[in-house]
């Protein structure tokens, strides 16, 4: 999976319509700024839809990592691209919804808000949280009949789950649909009539 998400529009196009609709003004200058001032808008908007659908979609116990770990490529009337981007490595599963080995039961996860608490046991071998020298807590699972080495269970990355086939459909149309309403209404302020 890429270390990135990038929802792309035809810029072209729509700065094309933004000079049809300011061609009543003296200078068409300002269509590259309206179209700028749009992207943008339209860039933080589609950000906070993504981390609001992602939320909504894992069961990650520290929500601001999703804000952290992303942020917005902004637009310039020379540059007329503004991207969302998430970066980050693959998370702990402590960072997801988990329970903590019994006697009998290895620890259990939950990635998915619509799923359930599932057992974390791969060939006979049961997950169980430890604490390393270091401090740090995480669960792991044993590589082999031996003590030792164990393996540390990952989850997916920020950039994994904003980039969901879900969360990005849904935020490529809403790009389509807020970046149009913005150009409307920034017109709209230009030429002081509806567009």
């Amino acid at each position: 999976m890429s270390d990135q998400s990038v929802l792309q529009i035809d810029t072209d196009e729509e700065l094309a319509r933004v000079m049809r609709q300011l061609k009543t003004l003296p200078q068409q200058l300002g269509a590259p700024n309206v179209l700028k001032n749009a992207l943008n808008s339209t860039a933080r908007k589609v950000r906070r839809q993504i981390i609001k659908d992602s939320k909504g979609r894992y069961a990650l116990k520290e929500k601001k990592a999703l804000q952290s770990e992303s942020k917005i490529l902004s637009a310039s009337a020379s540059t007329l691209e503004a991207a969302v981007l998430a970066k980050g490595p693959m998370r702990d599963i402590m960072d997801f919804m988990t329970q903590p080995n019994t006697d009998t039961a290895a620890a259990a996860a939950k990635v998915l808000n619509s799923g359930a608490m599932k057992p974390l046991e791969a060939g006979g071998l049961k997950a169980f949280i430890t604490t390393f020298r270091s401090g740090h807590t995480a669960i792991v699972q044993r590589r082999g009949a031996e003590r030792l080495p164990v393996k540390k269970l990952l989850s997916p990355a920020v950039p994994h789950m904003m980039g969901n086939e879900e969360v990005r459909a849904e935020a490529e149309a809403l790009a389509y649909e807020t970046l149009q309403r913005e150009i409307g209404k920034r017109i709209e302020q230009l030429t002081g009539a509806k567009a």
